[in-house]
């Protein structure tokens, strides 16, 4: 298995492990993703930490499957399940700690709330690899960091760290120890009633999908 699954007092937390390639990701860890995600909207589960093993997320799409023969059936597979994270009916969280990038970036950006340690390193070498970032992650990249920024990722091939990426809003914190303030902020879910908890969080995402210039990333 390269995505582990680890359900400890209501919080799912999944974790992407093929360390030799820094969690690049191929089909059938999408595919695993997947059923795990299955059993969370089946479960009591209170909310999800999405993370990565060996001190990377992920450095992305793994390059020789996106260029094979059935690539095209991948970024559907990796489309749809990034997007059922994004409409999960709990609260959604990125651990990030090293490489976010490309795939693993648009997983991190599906995600409610993302959590980063300085050492994290973000960025979306579409155009350098020769591909083109799907409209979908472009819209959704846009409604958290704005045109200009997105540029820069986009066009410009910046690399940005932890702290750069919170400043732009990429993400909500960035810290000495993810983990431990991603502990904090699921502490008050694991007592929440769930109806509540799913009401608050579909408020949230009702709301900032509004207020985007973007629009709804959809």
């Amino acid at each position: 298995m390269t995505v582990r699954s680890d359900v400890q007092d209501r919080v799912a937390w999944l974790t992407l492990d093929r360390q030799a390639r820094r969690n690049a990701l191929t089909a059938s860890m999408w595919a695993e993703l997947a059923e795990h995600l299955d059993a969370v909207e089946n479960g009591a589960v209170a909310a999800v930490v999405l993370g990565g093993a060996g001190g990377a997320f992920s450095a992305g799409a793994d390059l020789d499957e996106l260029r094979g023969s059935h690539a095209a059936g991948l970024r559907h597979l990796a489309e749809r399940t990034i997007l059922r994270v994004r409409d999960l009916p709990v609260p959604t969280f990125a651990l990030i700690e090293g490489s976010c990038l490309g795939a693993g970036c648009s997983l991190a950006l599906a995600c409610d709330i993302r959590v980063c340690a300085p050492s994290a390193r973000f960025g979306i070498p579409a155009l350098r690899n020769g591909l083109v970032y799907e409209d979908v992650y472009v819209r959704r990249l846009v409604e958290l960091v704005g045109e200009g920024a997105a540029g820069l990722l986009l066009l410009g091939g910046e690399r940005w760290s932890g702290a750069e990426a919170l400043a732009h809003g990429l993400v909500e914190r960035c810290v000495e120890d993810p983990t431990e303030t991603i502990e904090a902020l699921v502490a008050g879910l694991r007592e929440a009633r769930a109806a509540t908890v799913a009401a608050t969080v579909t408020a949230i995402r009702c709301a900032a999908r509004r207020m985007s210039k973007a629009g709804q990333w959809t």
